[in-house]
């Protein structure tokens, strides 16, 4: 029995440390010096929390993983409104476009992943983004995405 646990153990540490291994630091860093309490999707080392919005609450990502250009290195923030095995129709994404253009940092997007399409309002900010930008950002994301999402679902969800 002993033999067991010790594998257990040995197997746990090594699939611990390879999340670590996932995950930026500096994300974790930001969000603990905002006393967001998060938890890790172990498939990608995204992090996820959820934001209180008045009497709501948005559920918020932050990827681990970077994109680069030269030396500019981003990351996106971004929050889900909606998911549906079907294209969201055209009265909805007409109000999504006409947003887009009132927004100065975020962007709405349709992404189909697993059958399923996803009504995502993302920012794409600096990978070294310190706390206080971090927040900024990430109240942006859960409010566009928070009021999208009772405008044009009615609905609490996400």
């Amino acid at each position: 029995m002993k033999i067991h646990t010790r594998l257990l153990f040995f197997f746990m540490t090594i699939s611990s440390f390879a999340l670590a291994q996932k995950t930026d630091n500096r994300v974790a860093d930001n969000l603990k010096a905002l006393s967001f309490k998060y938890e890790i999707q172990s498939e990608d080392g995204t992090f996820k929390f959820t934001v209180p919005i008045g009497k709501r609450t948005q559920t918020v990502f932050i990827e681990s993983t970077i994109s680069s250009y030269d030396k500019l290195e981003m990351r996106e923030i971004y929050s889900i409104v909606h998911q549906s095995p079907h294209i969201p129709d055209q009265s909805r994404l007409v109000k999504l476009l006409m947003d887009n253009a009132q927004k100065k940092i975020g962007a709405w997007e349709i992404v189909y992943e697993g059958s399923e399409y996803f009504i995502i309002f993302t920012a794409k900010v600096p990978a070294n983004a310190d706390a206080s930008d971090m927040k900024s950002a990430i109240d942006i994301v859960a409010a566009s995405s928070d009021g999208m999402e009772q405008q044009l679902f009615a609905t609490d969800e996400w």
